[in-house]
């Protein structure tokens, strides 16, 4: 909303290349990198974001539902399509982060991160 192009110096984690993996596999967003720091063991990420066209909607909308202090867990019958299939929702399982609508074809649940669309 910011109309940023880039955001640089995310700390890095796991799991939020898995879930730069999804946005970006999904065209959320355009591209991501992690970056080394010289003479450090720390690594950053750099996101360069999609260019705003339409702000309705180019712009997503997220909706969490899992916090530390309360996750949501959520079983693959309970699994539906996020804005009549124009998102992804994000649900962590045994096999790794992935889409809801995968998750659905092989009926796998658990811990639903995030709806966006």
């Amino acid at each position: 909303m910011a109309r940023k192009t880039k955001i640089e110096d995310i700390p890095f984690s796991v799991f939020k290349v898995s879930i730069l993996d999804l946005l970006k596999q999904y065209g959320f967003i355009k591209e991501f990198v992690v970056v080394e720091q010289p003479g450090s063991v720390k690594k950053t990420l750099h996101v360069v974001l999609k260019k705003v066209v339409n702000p309705i909607d180019d712009i997503p909308h997220v909706k969490f539902f899992s916090k530390p202090s309360r996750p949501w867990y959520v079983s693959y019958k309970d699994l539906k399509l996020v804005a009549w299939g124009k998102g992804i929702g994000i649900i962590s399982t045994n096999q790794g982060l992935m889409a809801t609508h995968v998750a659905h074809t092989k009926k796998i649940g658990w811990e639903l991160i995030a709806e966006i669309y």
